[in-house]
């Protein structure tokens, strides 16, 4: 009989052991962490599911407007983002599993583009370089654009990749040159045209190389210099005259130029170099190398006109002494004049001087004239009476400091117009922020709401001369908020009590602290509204609290004793059902509390932390909800463990005290450094392997 039984437990353990493997082989996850998809693209990501997991229905989710995924676990992506694909697998009607991947939708390059700012770029079809073109009777047509560039030219590359949402660490592009004797691209990135010749120049996509854009590049022998010459050096206006280009060396691939005038309104330049003369005047034209060398050349030319009139804009002027007047507005007819030059003049240089260019400057009170003439006809001209005037130079004000005072009360400005004989003494006065003060058209400002305005006085005879007067606006205090009846304090240690005025807009929130015993707790102030009390020795004191403006008080009573080890835990232990159990004991005899927190550690029955969390941390807080009286103890059943969740046997857990509640709602935080851990009894597996507990252990309460 022994013998079966012997045979009987050994062929148990053997199934045991046979099984733990296959316990351990229960797999549903995904086999990459992340995975990524163009938009308007698929891919499937690989869902690894095995043991008791390789059965059951897999429904699939994630946000649509980034991407969309089929019954299959496709996903098509749809616009550029981030986001995750949650697999949930359902055996009957309970989800038992979920997975999760991070999916990274990305934009695939379309287009890379060539910045072609400063080249010079020809449709492939220009007649004006396809003679210069290699190309023999058999070649196909060009269908790529042709980059002209003289042959020492340099430059950097640089390309666009569309569409714009595409990923910057996908919008790097490689240059490429089919020929890098003609068409060098340099170690450090930049492109050299060395010698004449054709070749290709290709810009590719990192991402998608079959994504490129191509050039046929013409190297050629670049102009060095150009002459112009022509048969005089004047025009007309209305006329025109022939210039002639000449280019050097006479084997420059590109013999064509391009002409332009520098200004317009004197002169035109046809295609041919015909100028064509339209108002007097000094213009150079241009002519300019069309194959990227930027030679050029330019020629004078001087087109003959009179001047038939002058006009002022204004028709009198006002300035102030010692100050400038806008200079004025001339206007010299024809406007294509070739000496439009004028001369200015004042009548009494003692009352004001005018420069060359029509600025007038005031220099003592008075009337004279101001006259524009034509340097080249000085029959022509315009004249412009002037009045000069004292203007304001500055505004004072007598009580520099500022002023403070209440809503409701007002205040008058005192200021003083700087020099004594100004013209226009006049002022006025704004407000810049009307919902703290607001000012009458005499200077006096009234209080309207809590806050600084800066009041402006500003001169009202044109000088701009402008002060800020900056008021402040206080608001009373009414009176201060009751306190707590009752506060309690560490011995040794301190505690933060709060006193607040009302309104609590007003503008003085000073508030002053007295204790009527400080050999038993003193206090100081810490910031506007708090008092720091020092628990010095046990016992009871009266703590005021009066306030700065109004001198309102309000009272709380502060009892000093040792509560960083009033609750203690009374014992711990696991029970035969692997449930942690927990005793808590008041040890005041006067003190009531409501609620008490605790944090649990967790340990397997090798002495090894062990998850006890719904997120695998080691250990887990708690508190105990019901109120303990002085010497009272908890009662089993009743405590809380948040996000806790049974794992596997424990050999024993750590129990400590973190805070409570006392009865009159103040929350009691005991210091880390201050905290006793409890360790509770070994459990009766203590030295066995450690096992994971039977399926639904999970819980948020126990003890």
């Amino acid at each position: 009989m022994k013998k079966r039984l012997l045979i009987a437990l050994a062929m148990m353990l053997i199934c045991l052991a046979a099984a733990a493997p296959a316990l351990a082989a229960d797999v549903f996850k995904y086999s990459a962490e992340s995975i990524q998809v163009f938009a308007d693209e698929s891919v499937t990501p690989e869902l690894i599911r095995d043991g008791a997991f390789a059965e059951g229905e897999v429904t699939y989710s994630l946000n649509k407007t980034i991407a969309t995924v089929d019954e299959n676990g496709t996903v098509t992506g749809v616009n550029p983002g981030e986001l995750w694909l949650t697999a949930q697998l359902t055996q009957g009607e309970k989800a038992v599993r979920t997975a999760k991947i991070k999916v990274v939708v990305c934009r695939k390059v379309a287009k890379v583009v060539l910045d072609t700012k400063g080249l010079q770029i020809y449709e492939p079809d220009d007649e004006n370089i396809l003679p210069l073109l290699q190309r023999g009777e058999t070649d196909e047509p060009l269908t790529d654009r042709i980059l002209v560039l003289p042959a020492g030219k340099k430059f950097w590359p640089r390309a666009t990749v569309l569409p714009e949402d595409v990923a910057n660490a996908h919008k790097k592009v490689t240059f490429e040159t089919s020929d890098p004797t003609i068409l060098l691209l340099s170690r450090d990135g930049q492109f050299i045209a060395s010698q004449p010749g054709e070749c290709v120049l290709t810009v590719r996509s990192n991402q998608s190389p079959e994504v490129t854009e191509q050039f046929h590049v013409l190297v050629t022998q670049p102009v060095k210099k150009i002459t112009i010459s022509a048969e005089g050096k004047t025009v007309a206006a209305g006329k025109t005259l022939q210039l002639e280009a000449a280019v050097s060396p006479e084997n420059a691939t590109v013999q064509q130029v391009v002409w332009s005038s520098r200004n317009e309104k004197v002169a035109t330049v046809d295609a041919n170099g015909l100028v064509t003369g339209v108002g007097r005047g000094d213009v150079y034209i241009e002519a300019k190398a069309t194959d990227g060398t930027n030679a050029a050349a330019t020629f004078a030319v001087a087109v003959t006109q009179d001047v038939t009139e002058i006009t002022v804009q204004e028709t009198e002027v006002t300035v102030a002494t010692k100050r400038s007047a806008p200079q004025l507005h001339v206007q010299v007819l024809p406007q294509n004049a070739s000496n439009r030059k004028v001369i200015w003049t004042s009548s009494d240089e003692s009352i004001a001087t005018v420069n060359g260019y029509g600025t007038i400057t005031g220099r003592k009170a008075g009337e004279c004239i101001v006259t524009c003439s034509s340097v080249s006809n000085p029959e022509v001209s315009v004249t412009v009476p002037v009045h000069v005037i004292q203007m304001v130079t500055d505004i004072q004000f007598t009580n520099e400091k500022g002023l403070s005072f209440y809503i409701g009360e007002s205040r008058q400005l005192e200021w003083q117009i700087i020099p004594d004989d100004a013209t226009i003494k006049d002022v006025t006065f704004k407000s810049r922020n009307p919902k703290a003060a607001v000012v009458d058209a005499n200077g006096i400002v009234t209080g309207v709401g809590k806050g600084q305005a800066d009041i402006e006085v500003r001169a009202t005879d044109g000088s701009n001369r402008y002060r800020v007067y900056r008021v402040t606006i206080l608001k009373a205090v009414e009176g201060i908020n009751p306190m707590a009846a009752q506060y309690y304090a560490q011995l040794g240690g301190t505690t933060n009590i709060k006193a607040t005025v009302y309104p609590n807009d007003a503008s003085n929130q000073g508030i002053d602290w007295a204790s009527s015993d400080e050999y038993v707790a003193s206090i100081r102030s810490v910031g506007t509204s708090y008092g720091r009390v020092y628990g010095n020795r046990q016992g009871y004191a009266t703590i005021t609290a009066t306030t700065r403006d109004g001198g309102f008080s309000t009272t709380t009573n502060v009892i000093v004793d040792d509560f960083n080890g009033m609750v203690m835990c009374g014992s711990a232990f696991i029970d035969d059902y692997n449930k942690i159990k927990i005793v808590l004991w008041n040890m005041s005899r006067y003190y009531t509390v409501n609620t008490v927190y605790f944090r649990v550690d967790c340990y397997d029955t090798q002495g090894n932390p062990i998850p006890c969390t719904v997120d695998g941390a080691t250990s887990f807080d708690g508190s105990y909800p019901l109120a303990l009286e002085p010497g009272d103890r908890s009662v089993h059943g009743r405590f809380n463990f948040y996000n806790y969740r049974e794992t596997g046997l424990y050999g024993y857990v750590v129990v400590t005290i973190t805070g409570y509640v006392f009865d009159n709602g103040q929350k009691w935080w005991i210091p880390e450094d201050e905290q006793v851990p409890y360790r509770s009894t070994d459990s009766w597996h203590w030295g066995e392997p450690t096992l994971a507990p039977p399926a639904g252990n999970d819980g948020e309460s126990n003890g």
